[in-house]
């Protein structure tokens, strides 16, 4: 079963199951993984293909600071400009009813798109992702530049190391955007946004194409900086060494694809339930300045999206 709503729009709830796919184009709802190598669409007449769910890893506070550290370690000696590292964190209280903590995101995120599905190949997922990937509009496309991350609410600014791992976010979409013939891309002032218990910095790109090109859009776009790390490729083999645990669904692709409807959110706030167990998949922006130990009070901040519902 799928539950699902855009920011907007009525909720859905569509019967069936996941069918894996090569092409997402032209389908009402899809999801794929990180790496854009597991594709899958959302069909009403899909046959059940029953699959045992696997724990996911969840690393312990004092191997992450060990992790943590040797990244800034490569970091300074010239690795990368950026590597997101991220993990998994296990809810301590049991899961009520999904549909309940369902409801609750509902509710509690009225700007995000919030899915929840039981799904006999993907298992059991719910999120509430604020970052759209990509929109079109009748007379546009439109992406978020979201990075740089603090408490909602917290007096305090923005620090150096934020609005430079934001800046890397911008630079990289705007430059990728360039390379496609006649985009015109747009970049908007710089502020804030808080979708839920954190607040991040944003700009929104807007750019022109007279049709879609979604294989080619996603080709540029997808892993930006913000979920992947800078230099793309760099980061992601980084990340295959370095993460002991599979993003599965974390940081992939999410959203609608249908003609002159096409809205993709990067599957951000995400969690996998297991049983009556919940496991948030949360990650931060590492640079040469940062410090593990607030890396990890960041992952620990965006896990409440859901876990503060418990």
């Amino acid at each position: 079963m799928l539950y699902y709503r855009f920011p907007g729009e009525e909720l859905q709830s569509l019967e069936g199951d996941f069918i894996s796919i090569e092409d997402i184009e032209n389908h009402e709802f899809i999801i794929t993984d990180f790496k854009q190598e597991k594709k899958y669409f959302w069909s009403t007449t899909a046959t059940p293909q029953h699959q045992e769910a696997t724990i996911p890893y969840c690393i312990e506070e004092a191997d992450y600071l060990l992790q943590a550290t040797q990244v800034v370690k490569d970091l300074t000696r010239g690795l990368a400009q950026k590597i997101v590292l991220s993990r998994v964190k296990k809810a301590t209280k049991a899961l009520p009813d999904p549909k309940a903590l369902f409801a609750q995101l509902l509710q509690q995120y009225p700007n995000a798109l919030v899915y929840y599905f039981h799904d006999t190949q993907l298992g059991n997922w719910m999120g509430a992702s604020p970052e759209i990937l990509m929109e079109r509009t009748p007379k546009h496309w439109r992406t978020m530049a979201l990075a740089g991350t603090k408490v909602a609410g917290e007096e305090r600014d923005f620090t150096a190391k934020e609005y430079n791992e934001h800046a890397m976010v911008t630079e990289f979409i705007e430059g990728q955007l360039k390379q496609i013939p006649g985009a015109a891309v747009q970049v908007s002032e710089l502020s804030t946004y808080s979708p839920g218990p954190v607040t991040h910095l944003l700009q929104e790109l807007s750019w022109q194409m007279p049709e879609s090109v979604l294989p080619l859009l996603l080709k540029h776009l997808h892993p930006t900086p913000a979920v992947a790390g800078l230099p793309k490729k760099v980061a992601q083999q980084y990340l295959d060494i370095i993460e002991a645990h599979e993003r599965r669904l974390y940081t992939g692709i999410i959203g609608r694809t249908t003609k002159s409807k096409e809205k993709l959110y990067v599957n951000l706030r995400c969690a996998e339930l297991i049983d009556q167990d919940l496991y948030a998949y949360v990650g931060g922006g590492f640079t040469a300045d940062s410090e593990p130990a607030l890396e990890w009070e960041e992952t620990e901040n965006k896990s409440q999206t859901l876990l503060r519902l418990l």
